[in-house]
């Protein structure tokens, strides 16, 4: 399949900031010409969780548009089943935050991936996510089921940031390189050195599109240097429901 996106690709340059880097690809694919140092700017801490990325995207997406902050309305989880994602003209970049877990969930203290930093996080993250309709930044508690991520890329109209577990990513060209899911010239070889004896690794990656006829997705893996990386959807769905990314997935407009 030849993939056609407006996401260009842009390498993380830490071990930490491969979220940051997502942000800077769907920055760039909506107009605002950000590198990834720019980005990182406006992001004071390196243990950085899905919540930091929307709020970073609410504020450029207002630095862009010189907006005011518009709240949205509470709204029940079981709206959102088939997703809407079009805010009013003027209301600057389109898209919203899914995740199974609203704040914090104590149980990730256990894991080793999280647990340096966590009781510094766990205050941070809860304030974030209790302040985000101030913020307006879209926040729904809700499991997003696979098909609505096929919906959304077959229609080539969006790009879906997502938090996976590393480990568990089986990219069948990166594959055919090495033992892991990465090219040897990219930053993830590193990571994975680090972070030896890790059950879960958490990484976002930003999902492009999705070829109905091999079940296959395409994706932009900021820690590789491969500029575009495929997996098979049964794949996708593993890396996606490990424990430890609480589904998170951010459904970006860009086109």
């Amino acid at each position: 399949m030849q993939v056609s996106t407006p996401v260009p690709h842009i390498n993380q340059v830490d071990n930490w900031d491969c979220g940051l880097a997502c942000v800077a690809m769907v920055a760039n694919a909506l107009g605002s010409r950000l590198s990834l140092a720019e980005v990182s700017l406006h992001c004071s801490v390196e243990s950085v969780w899905t919540i930091d990325l929307v709020y970073i995207l609410r504020k450029l997406s207002n630095d862009q548009a010189n907006l005011p902050t518009i709240q949205f309305s509470k709204r029940s989880p079981s709206q959102y089943h088939v997703p809407n994602l079009s805010p009013g003209r003027g209301e600057g970049w389109d898209f919203t935050y899914y995740t199974s877990t609203i704040g914090v969930d104590a149980a990730h203290s256990k894991e080793k991936f999280y647990c340096k930093s966590f009781d510094d996080d766990q205050k941070r993250v809860n304030e974030l996510f209790e302040n985000a309709d101030a913020a307006n930044v879209r926040v729904i508690e809700l499991t997003l089921p696979l098909d609505d991520f096929k919906r959304f890329l077959y229609c080539r109209k969006y790009a879906i940031i997502t938090l996976v577990n590393q480990r568990l990513l089986k990219c069948p060209q990166c594959l055919e390189k090495t033992n892991f899911c990465s090219c040897n010239a990219g930053p993830l070889g590193s990571i994975v050195q680090r972070m030896k004896g890790f059950r879960y690794i958490g990484h976002f990656i930003v999902l492009v599109a999705y070829d109905a006829n091999e079940d296959m997705f395409y994706y932009r893996d900021p820690a590789v240097n491969d500029e575009l990386c495929s997996i098979a959807a049964a794949d996708l769905e593993r890396a996606r429901n490990s424990s430890g990314t609480d589904h998170d997935c951010i459904i970006v407009k860009v086109e």
